[in-house]
This record gives structure tokens, sequence and C-alpha cells, in this order.
């Protein structure tokens, strides 16, 4: 379980990079992606570089998480299993790379939309 946890999820982020390499490829300079993290931070637009370094830094906070569960660093004090975590954490890993594949591709509408196109 582990092991199928850790393949899936080294994948999701392998994709979360090679959406930020798509990114930084296809957007002009000037462009604004969005973020949408934490209470009241939904439209918060950053910058280019900025966008595109800290969706997958989110990816490899998650995949973090995951390590750290499976090496027992987090025990569960509760009544449910780890075995649980393993399985949520590469969903959780797999929203996060939809998002950005959304956030990359709403940047991508801005510029092409923008005042004065």
């Amino acid at each position: 379980m582990t092991v199928v946890s850790f393949v899936i999820s080294g994948l999701l982020l392998g994709a979360m990079i090679g959406l930020s390499w798509y990114g930084e490829r296809a957007l002009p300079p000037g462009a604004r992606i969005p973020l949408h993290f934490g209470i009241g931070a939904y439209n918060n637009f950053a910058a280019k570089t900025t966008g595109l370094i800290v969706w997958p830094a989110a990816g490899v906070a998650i995949f973090a998480l995951l390590a750290a569960v499976s090496a027992g660093a987090v025990k569960a004090n509760h009544g449910g299993s780890p075995r649980v975590v393993l399985i949520i954490l590469p969903i959780v890993l797999a929203v996060t790379a939809v998002a950005q594949w959304g956030a990359i591709s709403l940047a991508r509408r801005n510029v092409t939309s923008g005042p004065g196109q």
C-alpha cells in the first residue's frame, strides 16, 4: 500500500513540476497565476514565477506528509488507520494538480482576453 501511494504521488508531483514548466513556456512574463490557499484567499493572483513555484511547493508539502505518515513519524492516536491517510493523500495531491492546471488555464485565458486585446 505504501509503495503504491509513493509511486502515484511521485507521478503526480512530477506532473505538477511539468505543469509549472509548461506554464513557464506558455505564459508571457506579465501573466498572473491565481492562488486560492487559505481562508479569504480566493482570487489572489501572484506573479508568474511565484505562482508557478507555489503550486509544486504545495505538492512537495503533501508528499512530505505522505512520507512522514508512512515512516511512522506521524502517529495515529485516534480510532482511524494510517492506511486511510495513505489513500487520501494521493487523492489530495491529484486535486492539487488539477487545481494547478486550472490556475494555469485561467492565467492563459486572462492574458489572451485581457484589456486591450
